[in-house]
């Protein structure tokens, strides 16, 4: 079999058009409860979710200090670690993947280092050099730096005071530099690191009884720009103590987006987004108020997804319960309409952090209140902006597709399985159904002409492609999956790869079995090995293909004669599982015979 690593096979596919079908929303309860505010002062930009091309982290405080949590298949499964600490934290930032910054309301912030070649985390030696202030923003720079926004004590003000800079590592702390006037005060504040070095910043800041957001930039973190006004007069009531929150994301080398609260009749905040250029102040994208965004809206959260694209995430209270909403601006300047991705009114949700996935999903982080803001967890939820529908189960099916349905007569409904898929076609009702181990993750099912794939040279096909991926399974471990469709099938009925160079393939005619209805069929997978085309023993099979049969060819009469029909009774005993060791002898048992047989018939056919 053709074997390729997963990210260019990954990426051949999205060549090919599968990422055309919109991703519905599902979440991922990390399993860690903690006290107390998970976030800065007001909020966060993207920390504590961080994200690369293959990595997702979150940080949460719990009782031992610091938990780290790790997923390195978008958000899938997750595998967690604790920061080594005596101290009880209230509050955490991922500045980045190896750095992190823990504080709470009487301990001073520790700065943790994780160790590349060793995967472990320590604090480092740094000793925090200032008292009882409070932090706004935490980012990294270029060099590695961690860069921290902080502001004087605050104590019987209504905002905090003057806006300080300083950075770190592993030698210790610079000083503290003013970067607003000395009489300021402060609402929210946000780093911005570009891809060239250039490093602005973003704050709001009261002015008499309206608000204004400014900024100023530097080259060298040591020299800043003088303020620039962003935001000239924002309407905001004298007693709102957050005063304006802000967020933003650098959009390339010198402009910034930038999402910020505001007031309508001095009593309920709006969200309004608009980018400005850093170096000259002038705006590029003009201010527009968020649709669907309403009233009551909190802790915006920024990403840039493309050139004049970024995504706003958002906390909006509605009646008693508090949701989490993301919409998104295009590059024409229009917004789309909001996605609600809280999927439980009956909990508060709140302090989103939204960051972009490697597969172009939205991955937003926020915590969950479960008990009277005393305990939260923090939940993963991931999906496309285009599709606003639920996925329950995760398993890439939306639930109006799977809702109402039990067609593995498990007696859990399909869209609460992710051992199940199921969907409806124009032909009928297809399904996809796990009879050993593992889950069902990415499943689609577009046709030939919308994935812009041809049609196999000598073959007839009769479905759509199958394209899905089964994980949680142990590495090297073999499975069985059963396609269930709405047509009685022939005898001679193969499953048919998609390699990926783009080709076909019979290579698995040995472990494809009829079902006994005889409109299936059970397909032996393992990972690594036979059926999983990346060819990796990650605990993760992948595996596209279509149903299809031989054309009449005499070149390809023979190609499917491996095929045999098995019982119910006969699929847990031909289950080449670790666990089932004799199913494997079983079928090898059977698959000699059916060689031997052939051999026969050719010596039989000779001699006559």
């Amino acid at each position: 079999m053709f074997k390729l690593t997963f990210n260019i096979l990954t990426t051949i596919f999205l060549s090919i058009g599968l990422s055309a079908q919109a991703m519905a929303w599902e979440q991922h309860a990390l399993s860690t409860s903690h006290t107390g505010s998970s976030t800065p002062h007001y909020g966060g930009n993207n920390a504590p979710l961080v994200l690369s091309s293959s990595h997702i982290q979150v940080a949460t405080p719990n009782a031992s200090g610091i938990a780290v949590w790790n997923s390195i298949n978008d958000g899938i499964t997750w595998s967690s670690e604790t920061l080594s600490t005596n101290k009880q934290f209230t509050n955490t930032y991922l500045a980045s993947i190896n750095t992190a910054l823990g504080w709470g309301e009487t301990q001073q912030p520790t700065m943790f280092h994780r160790n590349i070649s060793f995967g472990s985390w320590s604090a480092a030696s740094a000793v925090w050099p200032l008292a009882n202030w409070n932090i706004m923003d935490v980012s990294t720079s270029t060099a590695g730096d961690i860069i921290v926004l902080v502001t004087t004590p605050s104590h019987h003000k209504l905002v905090e005071g003057q806006l300080f800079i300083l950075y770190g590592n592993a030698q210790g702390w610079s000083r503290a530099i003013p970067v607003s006037s000395q009489h300021s005060l402060v609402g929210d504040a946000k780093i911005v690191a570009h891809p060239s070095g250039l490093l602005s910043i973003a704050w709001s800041q009261r002015n008499q009884n309206t608000w204004q957001i400014l900024t100023r930039y530097s080259y060298d973190q040591a020299t800043w720009s003088s303020p620039l006004t962003i935001v000239e007069s924002i309407a905001a009531p004298y007693f709102q103590e957050a005063g304006v929150q802000i967020a933003a994301d650098a959009l390339n080398e010198n402009e910034v987006a930038l999402a910020y609260t505001g007031w309508s009749m001095k009593a309920h905040s709006q969200l309004w987004s608009k980018a400005f250029d850093v170096l000259s102040g002038i705006t590029t994208q003009a201010a527009a108020l968020l649709p669907d965004a309403g009233y009551m809206v909190h802790q915006p959260s920024l990403v840039t997804l493309a050139k004049d694209t970024w995504a706003v995430a958002w906390q909006q209270t509605i009646g008693v319960d508090s949701e989490i909403f993301v919409a998104q601006h295009q590059a024409g300047g229009t917004w789309t309409n909001a996605v609600n991705v809280s999927m439980d009114p009956m909990h508060m949700d709140r302090d989103p952090h939204v960051a972009l996935g490697s597969s172009k999903t939205l991955n937003i982080a926020f915590t969950r209140r479960i008990q009277a803001d005393i305990q939260e967890v923090y939940i993963f939820t991931e999906g496309d902006i285009n599709d606003s529908s639920l996925d329950t189960d995760g398993d890439g099916i939306p639930n109006s597709q799977e809702q109402g349905f039990d067609l593995d007569h498990d007696g859990i409904d399909d869209a609460h399985s992710a051992r199940i898929a199921t969907w409806m076609a124009k032909d009928g009702r297809y399904a996809l159904i796990v009879q050993g181990s593992g889950e069902l993750r990415r499943v689609q099912a577009p046709s030939l002409k919308n994935a812009n794939i041809e049609q196999p040279s000598f073959y007839e096909t009769s479905s759509n492609l199958f394209s899905f991926q089964i994980h949680a399974l142990s590495q090297g471990e073999t499975t069985q999956i059963h396609v269930v469709t709405p047509h009685r099938l022939t005898a001679d009925t193969t499953w048919l790869k998609l390699n990926p160079n783009a080709q076909w393939s019979d290579s698995e005619k040995n472990t494809v079995f009829l079902d006994n209805t005889g409109t299936g069929l059970i397909i032996y997978l393992t990972d690594g090995g036979t059926g999983d085309e990346d060819g990796i023993a990650d605990g993760i099979i992948i595996d596209p293909a279509v149903l299809a049969t031989p054309k009449v060819d005499s070149s390809n009469t023979s190609t499917d004669n491996t095929n045999v029909q098995i019982s119910q009774a006969e699929k847990p005993c031909l289950a080449p599982t670790s666990q089932n060791p004799w199913g494997l002898l079983m079928l090898s048992i059977i698959l000699a015979g059916i060689t031997l047989n052939k051999r026969s018939s050719l010596l039989s056919d000779e001699k006559k």
